[in-house]
């Protein structure tokens, strides 16, 4: 076999092993990319929690945030949830709030393998994980006082 044949072979057969690494990959992170989206509202806030994939897939983070619906002057925040699986909260002092963007509260893990979230599931098993209301309550000090309102978060269906 001549070098111009083995070299053709081999380029032939690195191009198809590059092929092949590339299209396994984007199919794993194409199928990593799945979220889940709870949204509600109260008369002040906006709020929301996404449920995405995290690590390799067997564990999802919870990443809430709220957002001030009208501009204010906020020197406290104190938060409870309850998200059936897990209950973070906290206190943020003088947040810095930046008009129409979230204010990031939480990101947390139910844990490894505690809960069955996968790509593709419908609004009914989204449902039956989650089986009451969602909830956040906020308490915030701004120059009028202290305020509260709780804010009921309902899946947004996927498409």
């Amino acid at each position: 076999m001549s070098k111009v044949k083995r070299y053709s072979l081999l380029s032939g057969a690195l191009f198809m092993i590059f092929v092949g690494a590339y299209m396994l990959l984007n199919h794993f992170r194409t199928s990593q990319e799945w979220s889940y989206l709870f949204r509600g509202s109260s008369q002040q806030w906006e709020g929301q929690m996404v449920v995405r994939p995290w690590g390799d897939g067997s564990e999802v983070l919870y990443k809430g945030t709220i957002k001030p619906l009208t501009p204010m002057k906020v020197t406290q925040i104190t938060y409870k949830t309850d998200l059936v699986t897990s209950q973070p909260g906290g206190t943020l002092v003088s947040p810095s709030i930046e008009e129409g963007k979230p204010l990031p509260i939480f990101t947390t893990s139910p844990g490894h393998d505690s809960i069955q979230f996968r790509a593709g599931m419908n609004a009914e098993e989204i449902t039956s994980i989650f089986y009451r209301d969602l909830v956040y309550e906020i308490t915030w000090n701004d120059e009028t006082g202290q305020h509260t309102e709780k804010i009921v978060l309902k899946l947004v269906p996927p498409s």
